[in-house]
């Protein structure tokens, strides 16, 4: 899209300022984001508890707005990252395009494809940039492996495996009134935290044109899935495998294998750990170890990196030097996925896309 000018003074050298809504643990994710950012200028929050609003805005020394619309009334924000449940990013995002506001949203993109398709269509009717939360695509070793299966590395896609084994207690389910709900978290372990897991699987091997799979409650009593796995069949004629759980203990790290007529690539949450090319030796300037993430069993622990990366990329895309990496069609096509999967299950049947 094109620049435009901000309200903020984004464009040019100036700093682009963001606020931020919804005051809960991934928004301190974004905040520090933010802050680590020269170009970025971190203006205020909202939340619907003044007191988290006011205890947050404490911790930064920024602005607590007494409701949404002062905070998208606000001229010196630019950029808003919604940062609330699952079921409110899409009404919030289309209140804040509406309001001439860039919008950073975290993942998932929206719960619904109406939704999705609705955000796409609004922010380019207004001449804004959208932005989806998936801070692994921009990880060197996602980068290196896409590079490689672009490059014919690999050969022909042949298959790919997908495990996404988490731990989250009934605690963790009890904690909040929308966790685990079809209408704040839109469903279970894969749409909350396989999502990025999709999203990689989808970026890798490209679009999918059907689904299977199953959906089941087997150890928490909440309304959507705990455990779920599904079989894929991509574009590409590849097929694939999906696990994700959030009822296994002690928990694992996410697994992606890409397999090839030529190579196999396989990563461990954002590392390469195996790398196995017919006439080609691993990439020397890359140590091939596991990593030593454990957001699988504790969802606090996320680095700000990714995330300083795609703010990053939404200030140079708001002031015309690049495209936006993670838009829209790319969050569209990870719900779409994952909905297919939902609806496979409730039907008993294979689900077809596109």
């Amino acid at each position: 899209m094109e620049s435009i000018e901000m309200s903020g003074g984004g464009v040019g050298g100036d700093k682009v300022g963001f606020g931020i809504i919804g005051a809960g643990l991934i928004a301190d994710i974004h905040a520090r984001a933010v802050r680590a950012i020269p170009e970025a200028r971190l203006e205020g929050i909202f939340d619907v508890s003044q007191v988290v609003a006011e205890r947050f805005a404490g911790r930064y020394e920024i602005r607590s707005f007494p409701s949404m619309n002062d905070l998208l009334a606000c001229p010196e924000i630019d950029v808003v990252c919604i940062c609330t449940p699952s079921g409110l990013h899409a009404p919030i995002a289309l209140d804040a395009i509406r309001a001439g506001k860039h919008v950073v949203v975290e993942k998932p993109m929206a719960i619904r494809m109406e939704d999705c398709d609705a955000i796409i269509s609004e922010s380019h009717r207004m001449g804004l940039e959208v932005a989806v939360i998936s801070q692994l695509r921009f990880n060197p070793s996602i980068v290196r492996t896409k590079e490689a299966i672009e490059g014919g590395r690999l050969g022909r896609l042949i298959m790919a495996s997908l495990s996404m084994k988490y731990y989250r207690t009934q605690q963790y389910y009890d904690s909040s009134n929308w966790k685990g709900t079809w209408a704040m978290d839109g469903g279970g372990a894969l749409m909350n935290q396989g999502i990025h897991g999709i999203d990689l699987l989808l970026m890798l091997m490209g679009p999918a044109c059907s689904v299977s799979g199953n959906a089941r409650t087997l150890a928490r009593k909440i309304e959507v899935e705990d455990t779920l796995n599904a079989v894929v069949e991509f574009s590409n004629g590849a097929l694939g495998t999906i696990e994700a759980a959030t009822s296994v203990f002690p928990g694992s790290p996410r697994k992606l294998e890409i397999n090839g007529s030529c190579g196999t690539i396989a990563l461990e949450e954002a590392s390469i750990v195996k790398w196995e090319i017919e006439g080609d030796g691993r990439p020397l300037d890359f140590d091939l170890e596991h990593t030593n993430s454990s957001s699988f069993s504790d969802p606090a622990a996320i680095s700000i990196e990714g995330h300083v990366s795609q703010l990053q990329n939404m200030i140079q895309a708001i002031r015309g030097e690049m495209g936006i990496c993670v838009g829209p069609p790319e969050g569209r096509n990870a719900v779409e996925l994952v909905l297919a999967i939902y609806k496979a299950s409730q039907e008993g049947r294979v689900v077809h896309l596109g």
